[in-house]
């Protein structure tokens, strides 16, 4: 089977014609080849907590919702046959499946053991719509095969089950009760009704990016630095442009490493190989599939940042490869344009692969090859972690000034890559580059920098892939677990205010409360609570104050993408794992779960609350206790929904954009705000809405709304989504990004573009140019110079 099939990317085979697959946004589903029925839409009808629901409807192959859990068949082969009350409740389950499906006017088609999925909310019904049998007397009879083949024989029934078994089984389809009737029946027995049937032990079956994160997060340092070495060897581009899967020798992945990177590289090999993420015989690598490149989140960035220089390393690993073999001879080295578009993806375009030891001597080779025959022009390339090459030959001109147009266009370049991370020192490489040489990247880059709406920037200096960040409500303090310490970093200073030992278990999300004062953790098993404000030399029944403190014994215990938030009044604290359906909210002032099994946005005050229940949709006041419908709610996206500042309005991102809602659910903008990227935010005084996504924040002025800011941001990773919050004046949003970046950015967008020369002065005034530890870094083989020296502003 190929890597695709449609809009899927294919995994595992689940059994018989169903595997697993992931959309483009990396969501697991499961898809069976099958010849749908004529009549498709009941089955888009079935509506039941019992059934997978179908996704999308192909001519060849149908797609439903992935349900995680252990197939009735595994579980009686495993464990024995079912007895007394579970028989019941299963029962009970699968007749409310059924009459689910055939009150849509759907059949299942294809029950038996193996379509019954045992989790932990109960049994589930899959392969909805998958077999050849269209008549719901069909799925009667299989219901009774079914509980047959739970309890392992007949004589295993209770009488009252039996008979409902018997009648099911009649060889008279027209004499077989009906779906409803089953469970109306069952509804009588007591047993049926005495909680869900659950599977005998918990079932771990992550999806793929899961599995994936988890092996990665058991490696070393030194092996996870080496992980994207591997895994982009292993990604090639297919006949349409698509990524896809590629065998890579063995031989090739550490060929050129020193002796400790191979012995990484063998982990790593052996780690995925275990897992069957990737495969081969020995002699090559692959990927176990391919639904890999899409279902983990960390590959996705990777690939990303990557991608536009991936064929130009694919196109030099070959040549490598092809100079090896034929005896390094110099007709096989890259040339002209070839060889320029090598040395520039390695000088700048590279973000996670490493040059191996002999395609690094293979551009060297090619660029002294070119030397000797006379070639007469410059090129920059910078080989990070081994060596930095630059070569240069002029075509016109003084050799001087075309090293500076090189050094102009590398810095440029630079400036580009580090604009969302950095912009302070962009802003700095931008002006370095057109007073280098202003060639025309060099002033679009200084354009760039003098319009960047960005006021100020800090980086986390302790950050790592693994660490959590959390922004206070005004912006101003940073928390960052690390390696088991907590820090609370000033953002306009960059100080390090407080610090303490983090909890004894694994952190899967922080938030602020509200007032900035007490930092909350959620675990695995606890959610924890820090007041910042205490002195903390100050103790308490000898328990350190500055210490960390148990909070609530709720936790999230489930991998995957973690968030948590308190409601605008700070009365009520939310935690979630979207992954796993994991949802829980806690009254801090009762001391109580709150809003149990229900799906709300909490407004200013904690006063009102939407409730998203499809057509039962409320609003309640919580003050005076009173509710009313709102229907209006029903296909109304929760997690991308805010309240405005006073309560009376709420703006929805949904697929057509941005729209603002009285609470009657009367539109109130004229044409939705475009794009719609996810979570949304006021400012205290209701001017601005921000928006952001997992690397982009925007941000509307609300009077005549006008898109005033539109602006990259470093990129998260998929299980961590950016965070935007007002300053309390509403003049300026601060954004947390990746690696704990938070970017303070103009509401207003004032920085609008001026001339070089302007630009160039605001670059010397504000912060000087480079520095010479800048400079060496950045442009380590030029010497350094001083380019502000003389200009107007220059205060140094």
């Amino acid at each position: 089977m190929d890597d695709r099939l449609g809009d899927y990317w294919l995994g595992v085979r689940l059994g018989g014609r169903t595997v697993e697959a992931y959309d483009g946004t990396g969501m697991r589903h499961a898809l069976t080849l099958c010849v749908p029925p004529e009549d498709a839409e009941p089955l888009r009808r079935v509506k039941s907590l019992h059934v997978a629901a179908i996704v999308e409807i192909a001519g060849t192959y149908l797609v439903s919702q992935y349900v995680e859990g252990r197939s009735l068949r595994h579980t009686v082969e495993e464990h024995g046959p079912y007895r007394h009350d579970d028989l019941y409740r299963l029962a009970a389950a699968t007749a409310t499946a059924l009459a689910a499906i055939h009150e849509a006017g759907a059949v299942h088609g294809a029950l038996d053991p193996g379509a019954v999925v045992l989790t932990g909310d109960g049994p589930r019904l899959v392969g909805l719509g998958t077999g050849a049998d269209r008549e719901p007397a069909c799925d009667v009879r299989a219901w009774g095969q079914v509980l047959l083949f739970a309890a392992g024989d007949r004589a295993a029934l209770e009488p009252a089950l039996a008979e409902l078994v018997t009648a099911a089984l009649n060889p008279d389809p027209d004499r077989r009760p009906g779906a409803r009737q089953l469970l109306m029946s069952l509804l009588d027995q007591p047993q049926s009704q005495q909680g869900r049937l659950l599977p005998p032990e918990p079932v771990a079956d992550p999806p793929l990016g899961t599995r994936a994160e988890q092996l990665y997060a058991g490696l070393s340092r030194a092996e996870q630095e080496l992980v994207p070495e591997v895994l982009l060897r292993l990604v090639g581009m297919d006949e349409h442009g698509d990524d896809s899967r590629l065998q890579v020798a063995r031989a090739e992945l550490v060929a050129g490493r020193t002796p400790e990177q191979a012995a990484a590289i063998e982990r790593v090999l052996e780690v995925y190989g275990a897992a069957a993420l990737l495969t081969g015989d020995g002699d090559t690598v692959t990927m176990g599939c391919g639904a890999l490149l899409r279902a983990w989140p960390r590959l996705h960035e990777w690939l990303d940042a990557d991608r536009e220089g991936l064929a130009v390393h694919r196109e030099l690993a070959r040549a490598t490869r092809r100079w090896e073999s034929g005896g390094r001879r110099a007709a096989d080295l890259l040339h002209d344009g070839t060889l320029d578009r090598a040395l520039a993806w390695a000088a700048t375009g590279r973000r996670h692969v490493t040059l191996s030891r002999e395609e690094q001597e293979f551009l060297d080779a090619g660029l002294a090859s070119g030397r000797r025959r006379g070639r007469r022009r410059w090129l920059i390339s910078a080989l990070v972690a081994t060596a930095v090459l630059v070569a240069a030959t002029w075509l016109y001109g003084s050799a001087q000034d075309q090293v500076d147009e090189a050094m102009a266009q590398l810095a440029a370049t630079r400036a580009e890559a580090l604009r969302p991370s950095d912009p302070a020192l962009a802003r700095k490489l931008s002006f370095t580059a057109w007073a280098l040489a202003p060639v025309p990247e060099a002033r679009r880059q200084l354009a760039k920098s003098g319009s960047d709406p960005v006021l100020a920037s800090f980086t986390d200096p302790t950050a790592t892939e693994r660490s959590l960040h959390a922004l206070s409500a005004d912006g101003r303090r940073l928390a960052a677990l690390t390696d088991g310490e907590v820090r609370i970093f000033d953002t306009r200073t960059g100080e390090l205010v407080r610090q303490a030992t983090g909890p004894p278990e694994k952190i899967r999300a922080m938030a602020w409360s509200p007032l900035g004062r007490e930092l909350t953790m959620v675990g695995s098993e606890y959610t924890y609570t820090w007041d910042t404000t205490l002195n903390p030399d100050v103790t308490e029944n000898d328990y350190a104050v500055e210490s960390v403190r148990p909070m609530v014994k709720r936790g999230l215990t489930q991998p995957g993408r973690h968030t948590v938030w308190y409601s605008p009044g700070g009365g009520f604290l939310f935690a979630e794992g979207s992954e796993y359906g994991e949802r829980w909210a806690w009254d801090l002032s009762r001391g109580a779960e709150a809003f149990s099994g229900r799906s709300v946005v909490v407004g200013p005050d904690d006063r009102r609350v939407l409730e998203f229940n499809g057509r039962h949709s409320k609003i309640h006041d919580l003050r005076t206790g009173r509710s009313g419908p709102a229907p209006w709610l029903e296909r109304m996206p929760q997690d991308y929904t805010a309240f405005s500042p006073d309560g009376s309005r709420v703006a929805i991102a949904g697929e057509d954009g941005i729209q603002l809602y009285d609470l009657t659910g009367v539109p109130i903008l004229q044409a939705p705000l475009q794009p719609s990227p996810g979570t949304l935010r006021f400012s205290a005084d209701g001017r601005y809405l921000a928006s952001t996504d997992s690397d982009r924040v925007r941000v509307w002025r609300m009077g005549e709304p006008t898109l005033t800011v539109d602006r990259q941001v470093p990129l998260t990773g998929g299980d961590r989504p950016v965070q935007a919050v007002f300053d309390p004046s509403g003049t300026t949003v601060m954004v947390l990004a990746g690696r704990g970046t938070v970017l303070t950015i103009a509401a207003d967008g004032s920085r609008r573009p001026v001339p070089d020369k302007e630009a160039a002065a605001a670059v010397c005034a504000s912060s000087g140019g480079l520095t010479p530890a800048e400079w060496a870094r950045q442009l380590p083989d030029l010497p350094y110079r001083d380019l502000c020296a003389n200009r107007p502003g220059y205060p140094y």
